[in-house]
């Protein structure tokens, strides 16, 4: 049986390549990006957390989730198989929410930055106030 290997902090330089083309995209405002391994999930995947001004129309979640899909390998971005890249969205109101009634996808990220395993791969002046509250 084959050993799945622990994704972090292997892809950094891919997730900055990803995230560098997400601050140049139109539709948003990308004010935080953090690349970071959740204890509790696949190890073989990759989690990234984008907060973007208007994403989602600046709604904030009724469920109390984070928006999250994931997909394997592309040409932009090759994995391993059986690896996933999970992105997990949000917008600047809904993570302020989020924060404060510390949704589960928070207090992954509360317990990775503890553990050493969360990088902030880009942030601005929001973004580092918004960064401020996990930590």
């Amino acid at each position: 049986m084959a050993v799945a290997t622990a994704t972090y902090p292997a892809f950094e330089g891919q997730v900055r390549e990803l995230v560098d083309q997400h601050r140049k995209l139109k539709n948003g405002h990308l004010h935080l990006a953090v690349y970071f391994a959740p204890p509790r999930r696949h190890k073989r995947d990759i989690f990234v957390l984008e907060v973007i001004d208007g994403f989602g129309g600046d709604v904030v979640d009724p469920e109390d989730k984070l928006f999250e899909f994931g997909y394997g390998s592309t040409p932009g971005f090759p994995v391993p198989a059986g690896t996933s890249l999970r992105m997990i969205l949000s917008n600047p109101k809904e993570f302020h929410h989020a924060v404060d009634r510390d949704w589960k996808a928070v207090k992954e990220l509360r317990t990775a930055c503890g553990a050493g395993q969360a990088t902030v791969i880009f942030a601005d002046a929001s973004g580092k106030r918004l960064w401020t509250l996990i930590r």
